[in-house]
């Protein structure tokens, strides 16, 4: 009886050490160059730009030690063109291979409601909406903006494309990944190529279509037949999640609960503080990694708030307004 307690202790030990959390960086791209909105950008030869870009992911698939096959159930991200860090939880994983995933919404929770998720969860209500109410379910891909329209090189005729219905999800298959891991942490680095997503549309004549039309379902099948996603060298010098300073940034896609991604390089654990300018502290979380998303769990009053993230050497400050 020894022996077997010994070997299930063994077995326990083996299966904790090889939890791993799972940070998925998407990579935005626009021609090969670093994703910024209103930059102007080439599709099928005509010159575009971003306003906006969100999409949805699910149906994660991980393939990872030598064979092995881990589905993440419940598992969403809202990804935005700005933003790279998506934390997708903590799994049994030593060594990562591979991973695939839907672009969009499954049909079980795309007939639910933001109702039943809080802000900050990627299905609950946003603002701007991510989705058109029941029964016509979440947009799957947003890509607002504006085309050129005249071939005068100068994009100023209004699309806004938001692809509503079950049809619309579309399945990217295995990408081979290189992951880079610390002790604790996988990254998976994805390269998107922000472009695809409006290849083969008329933007002249798309004009404001939040809908299951063609134009969107050619929009979210571009996913996988123009391969918006592929695998990322994180070596590469134009890395823009791997900079050389440490930085807060802040996304204000959620005014009310607003989003911080920051970066250190060194590898320590970091401490956040959220304060009013009156020095009342709302928010300390301790710990953390030494890169990645912060999400708040609480929606703050209206009022300038400052943002502070330290490693024990290095403190970085940053303010933000929220506006109810």
């Amino acid at each position: 009886m020894k022996k077997i307690v010994i070997a299930l202790c063994t077995i326990i030990c083996i299966n904790s050490s090889a939890q791993k959390n799972i940070v998925l960086r998407l990579n935005h791209y626009l021609n090969q160059s670093t994703f910024q909105y209103n930059q102007n950008f080439e599709t099928d030869g005509i010159i575009n730009k971003y306003t906006r870009l969100q999409y949805y992911l699910s149906g994660f698939e991980l393939f990872h030690d030598g064979g092995q096959m881990t589905v993440l159930n419940n598992t969403y991200v809202l990804a935005s063109g700005h933003i790279t860090n998506y934390y997708l939880g903590n799994f049994p994983v030593s060594s990562l291979e591979s991973i695939s995933f839907d672009v969009g919404v499954d049909q079980i929770a795309n007939s639910g409601n933001t109702t039943n998720y809080p802000a900050s969860h990627p299905l609950g209500p946003k603002s701007p909406p991510m989705d058109w109410g029941w029964p016509s379910g979440y947009f799957f891909v947003v890509t607002n903006g504006f085309t050129d329209s005249n071939n005068d090189n100068n994009p100023d005729t209004r699309f806004e494309l938001q692809a509503l219905g079950d049809q619309m999800l579309s399945p990217v298959d295995q990408i081979n990944i290189t992951p880079v891991g610390s002790n604790d942490t996988i990254y998976i680095d994805l390269k998107v190529n922000a472009e695809k997503f409006l290849s083969g549309i008329n933007l002249a004549t798309a004009g404001i279509d939040h809908s299951s039309s063609t134009n969107n379902l050619i929009m979210c099948n571009n996913s996988y037949q123009m391969n918006v996603f592929e695998t990322f060298n994180v070596t590469s010098s134009n890395d823009k999640g791997l900079t050389n300073n440490n930085f807060i940034h802040i996304d204000n896609t959620l005014s009310y609960a607003p989003t911080i991604n920051y970066h250190f390089e060194n590898s320590n654990k970091v401490n956040l503080k959220i304060t009013d300018l009156n020095g009342k502290i709302h928010i300390i979380e301790n710990n953390l990694q030494n890169e990645g998303s912060y999400f708040p769990l609480k929606e703050f009053p209206s009022g300038l708030y400052i943002v502070t993230i330290e490693n024990g050497s290095e403190t970085i400050y940053k303010k933000f307004n929220v506006v109810q």
